[in-house]
């Protein structure tokens, strides 16, 4: 390629604004909130005469980019930036986000990184680990994992970068309200459905069954950490079994066990009632339009949530249930077709103008922060990250996290090689060890009681 490179810029969606703005969020704090990360554990055969793991790995990355050139973008306030790769840019961008750790290991990696504005990716050769670190704007969940497997893949390949660059060059993927082919046009049904939605998923967000945790509504964030409960091969057959016979989902069924857990820690019989209500992660790739359903466009965040609420008194199976046709129905063609202006509304609301100042009477006692529990479930990992590529590489442990900076955690469920996994991930200024592991045990206990499972 030559030597000019285009400069290009691109707005934010709102739908983009959001996650962008809770990246910044604590960046005063020289803290991200929401960064995206992901841990793997990797058996890479050098092959006679070849590069070494951490030199292979680096052009594997630039290779990743070249497919993916939403790596390379940078925000400035809340416009895309990026330009035409060739050899230069691409090696300082490379020398800017690939890293080499000695005696680190992959938690205190995630837990002391501050707001960038580039993702990473860190080898660890001590215990032969990578770490991939990224901001929730740039990708997802499932987004991650559908790029690590191209990194392993073009990591096992050993190809050219010469003749990557001289190929037609990757295009940025659109935010998530143009892949959904939603429409800009003013029409007051679209907009008035789109008001009524994002006001109640805020009223239910709000409203969200919280833990307990440590200290007032002042303290300030710490590191982020994450607590892991993992199940065996034959726990998780059990589980899988179990599910299948009484037709309820796996998610479904460590929903209505989350939600058992919350309302094994609430004391308010009245807030017990009122049922438990969670943000649930959803996937929004396999209803966006072709091509933007395909894993070239792993590079953006194309994500939503719904919030439903599981009735206090409801018996274990039906709940489940319930849940199992709410991610069935959840997605219609009215909701994709109003996701500009509910994604517009949805910015205003987080960062519009306020409600003119509380009185001091009303501002003597401190709102209670929200501590509620999003759920994420990756599904069967190895459908989106193979795991093996060729004779080369093996990912052999995989796990999956976001750093949070307040009182509201996240739990996620995956399975990998055939092991369920429940991720707890906290700051550890709100929740100790010791709570992050009694909140997995009694999920397990209630999963256990629910499908009649001893694991």
């Amino acid at each position: 390629m030559g030597s000019t490179h285009l400069a290009a810029q691109e707005v934010f969606s709102p739908y983009e604004q959001v996650y962008l703005h809770m990246s910044r969020a604590f960046k005063h704090l020289d803290k991200e909130h929401w960064g995206v990360h992901c841990v793997c554990s990797i058996r890479h055969e050098v092959r006679p005469h070849g590069q070494s793991t951490e030199m292979a790995l680096r052009e594997a990355w630039k290779q990743l980019a070249i497919e993916y050139p939403g790596l390379t973008v940078r925000p400035v306030n809340f416009t895309k930036h990026f330009q035409a790769l060739d050899e230069t840019i691409l090696e300082t961008w490379a020398s800017q986000t690939f890293f080499s750790a000695g005696r680190e290991d992959a938690d205190s990696i995630v837990a002391e990184t501050g707001p960038r504005d580039l993702p990473s990716l860190y080898w660890l050769p001590q215990s032969s680990e990578i770490v991939f670190l990224s901001q929730h704007w740039r990708t997802d969940a499932l987004g991650c994992c559908i790029l690590l497997d191209r990194l392993f893949h073009h990591l096992a390949a050993g190809e050219s970068i010469l003749e990557a660059l001289q190929k037609e060059p990757a295009r940025l993927s659109p935010s998530m309200e143009v892949a959904a082919g939603a429409t800009l046009e003013e029409n007051e049904d679209v907009q008035a459905y789109a008001r009524e939605r994002i006001a109640t998923f805020h009223q239910k967000a709000v409203r969200s069954g919280g833990l307990p945790f440590e200290g007032d509504a002042k303290r300030l964030p710490a590191p982020t950490k994450h607590r892991d409960l993992t199940f065996t091969v034959d726990q998780t057959k059990a589980i899988v079994q179990a599910c299948k016979s009484l037709d309820i989902s796996v998610s479904a069924a460590i929903h209505t066990a989350l939600a058992r857990t919350y309302f094994s820690f609430a004391d308010d019989q009245d807030e017990k009632k009122k049922g438990y209500t969670t943000v649930m992660a959803v996937n929004m790739r396999p209803h966006l339009q072709n091509p933007y359903n395909t894993r070239a466009h792993a590079c953006q965040t194309y994500v939503s949530s719904i919030t439903p609420t599981v009735p206090y008194a409801t018996d274990f199976v039906d709940a489940a249930r319930d849940l199992t046709l709410q991610y069935k129905t959840w997605c219609t063609k009215q909701l994709m077709n109003s996701l500009c202006w509910m994604y517009k509304y949805n910015a205003e609301k987080l960062f519009g103008p306020k409600p003119a100042s509380p009185t001091a009477q009303e501002t003597s006692v401190p709102p209670k922060p929200p501590s509620g529990v999003t759920l994420s479930s990756l599904g069967i990992v190895e459908r989106h990250l193979a795991g093996r590529y060729g004779d080369c590489v093996t990912v052999e442990r995989f796990r999956f996290g976001v750093s949070m900076m307040t009182r509201q955690t996240l739990l996620y469920a995956w399975t990998f090689r055939g092991e369920l996994t429940l991720s707890f991930d906290y700051n550890e200024a709100y929740y100790t060890d010791d709570t992050a592991k009694e909140i997995l045990m009694r999920v397990k206990a209630f999963l256990d009681e629910g499908l009649k499972v001893q694991v």
